[in-house]
């Protein structure tokens, strides 16, 4: 027999040796399945239930005033546009008034002119 073959023929034997340490025999790593009389049975009813059923009109009342508890803690609802029109507005205004103060087109017509490939910012390109 060539020496060769023999890992190969070995192979199933280890892999078998593998799977069989793999399993412990401890029932409780799986779930049991849950008996078929408890999954169709019929739903217990909670306790709070019978409050419900015995006197309907309490519980809608109880409902309608934790509703109108919820309703009057909701914070406020934004305010209308009109606010904020009147800030962009002033903002608009602002601008406009910085842009007159800027030295604008006429200062840099005044500057001299930068040398070809200069980085410096304070340079007006050709």
């Amino acid at each position: 027999m060539n020496a060769r073959f023999l890992p190969v023929a070995a192979l199933p034997l280890v892999a078998a040796l593998l799977l069989a340490a793999c399993g412990s025999g401890d029932d409780t790593a799986y779930p049991r399945l849950l008996p078929l009389e408890i999954a169709t049975a019929e739903p217990a009813i909670p306790a709070h239930a019978e409050d419900a059923a015995a006197d309907p009109e309490s519980v809608r009342a109880e409902l309608e005033a934790r509703a109108a508890a919820a309703e009057a803690s909701r914070p406020p609802t934004p305010q209308a546009a009109g606010p904020l029109a009147g800030r962009a507005a002033a903002l608009r205004d602002r601008a406009d008034a910085l842009r007159a103060t800027s030295p604008g087109e006429d200062a840099r017509s005044d500057a001299a002119t930068c040398p070809p490939g200069s980085t410096d910012p304070g340079c007006v390109p050709d």
